[in-house]
């Protein structure tokens, strides 16, 4: 009996130290929001118009302090008698990312829209015009919408969920945080 009470803490610290240096890599949330999150919007009828849809998500962490980088590209087609168009967008946004521990989830507050680029290049002042009604779309999105969230229904993330209180953004992954 006196040796199991030795063997408990010991086994226990051990694995502590195993998860303690668990981390979510940026292609674990390409990945994640590859598969998980589909944005697609469409706005107005017949001859008035705005769709959207993202096809790819490139995420960097860490390039700034306590920051992750979110690059899109969308297909953006706009139906007006005048000048309609389709062009494909580049679109990156900076933000901040947050643990949620109620639901295990990583969120993103504060989004800035730091670049857009559109091909062909020459409607880029028509893309410019309606960029910021898409934009909004698309922060209100990304802000709503948890970025990762850890599975419950495995043993090790549901042991990790559990103990993580928040995350620290370092180069090229989020590292979680156990205590306080």
């Amino acid at each position: 009996m006196k040796l199991l009470s030795y063997i408990m803490p010991l086994t226990l610290l051990l694995l502590s130290g195993c998860v303690s240096q668990y981390s979510i890599t940026e292609k674990e949330l390409e990945g994640y929001l590859s598969d998980e999150i589909h944005f697609e919007i469409k706005e107005g009828n017949q001859l008035f118009g705005i769709e959207m849809r993202i096809n790819n998500i490139d995420v960097s962490l860490g390039h700034k302090v306590d920051t992750m980088s979110v690059t899109a590209d969308s297909i953006v087609k706009v139906r007006n008698p005048l000048v309609p168009f389709k062009a494909k967008m580049k679109t990156t946004f900076e933000a901040e990312p947050w643990y949620d521990a109620d639901s295990h989830s990583v969120y993103l507050k504060q989004l800035r829209l730091v670049s857009i680029e559109s091909n062909p290049k020459d409607i880029e002042k028509a893309v410019k015009q309606v960029a910021p009604q898409m934009m909004g779309f698309l922060t209100h999105f990304l802000e709503t919408q948890p970025v990762y969230i850890l599975d419950t229904s495995e043993s090790n993330q549901a042991l990790i969920a559990e103990m993580t209180k928040r995350i620290e953004v370092k180069p090229g992954k989020l590292k979680l945080i156990f205590d306080e």
